[in-house]
């Protein structure tokens, strides 16, 4: 399948799940921004075209680079506090990109990247609620999430088409950018001022638990059983596990 139609095809999945919960607040849209909607496809596009082995090395990578998510999204929480969204987006990446090299080091074992995974998310989540995630918040708009989608669906299908160019570690890396995190954290902290981008980088941390498991579950499964059944169960756990940190109905809406 070309390029084009994995775009367009991973876009429709992205814009159909942000419109799913855009009366849930920013809580709940940051639970479902961190769904594997990017890493998903791309695994289901590489276990096609590269084989089971190439997509799950890069499986694993995805996992590890939870931990640069997490700390992107915890740097432009606390930055936010003191300054505009520009400086929040560019300290929040280059604190992403400082991790690149513990990342890169743990994705050769699952073990080792699912710990490093867990342990930054689990400090992102404190910090964030600690010092960021008041309340304050309104709804993310349809020009917000139609960006949102073409970017996803872009991303997809330049990951897909370079993944035998640049190996699996990159492409899973690729798979796992911030690319919805971002975007979004920037269009509600100037819309709506740093305390709803808190709430939504909170939400999508306790999203990335899910994301983890999405990866380790895939990894797993996917020699034993096949592709297809493990992105099956692995979309299962990472719908499963977010629903342990997302937030009331009340609050969601706060």
């Amino acid at each position: 399948m070309d390029g084009i139609c994995k775009a367009v095809l991973t876009a429709a999945v992205v814009w159909l799940v942000m419109g799913a919960v855009r009366h849930g607040g920013h809580r709940l849209a940051g639970v479902a921004a961190a769904l594997p909607t990017i890493t998903a496809p791309t695994l289901a596009w590489l276990a096609h075209e590269q084989g089971v082995v190439f997509a799950t090395q890069a499986a694993v990578a995805s996992v590890a680079a939870c931990a640069m998510l997490a700390v992107f999204a915890m740097v432009y929480a606390l930055l936010a506090q003191r300054g505009g969204a520009g400086r929040a987006l560019v300290g929040g990446l280059a604190a992403a990109a400082a991790l690149a090299w513990p990342v890169f080091a743990a994705s050769a074992q699952l073990a080792d990247a699912l710990v490093l995974a867990l342990g930054c998310c689990a400090v992102a989540w404190y910090t964030i609620r600690r010092h960021g995630a008041h309340k304050g918040a309104q709804r993310g708009s349809r020009c917000t999430r139609a960006c949102a989608a073409t970017a996803v669906g872009g991303i997809t299908a330049l990951t897909t088409t370079l993944g035998p160019l640049i190996g699996s570690f990159a492409a899973g890396l690729m798979a796992s950018l911030p690319l919805i995190s971002g975007a979004v954290a920037v269009v509600e902290h100037s819309a709506s001022g740093p305390a709803a981008a808190a709430r939504f980088l909170h939400g999508y941390v306790g999203g990335l638990f899910g994301k983890a498991a999405f990866g380790t579950v895939f990894a797993l499964l996917a020699a034993p059983i096949g592709a297809p059944w493990a992105l099956l169960w692995a979309c299962a756990s990472a719908c499963a596990v977010p629903l342990l940190f997302a937030p009331s109905r009340t609050a969601a809406h706060a």
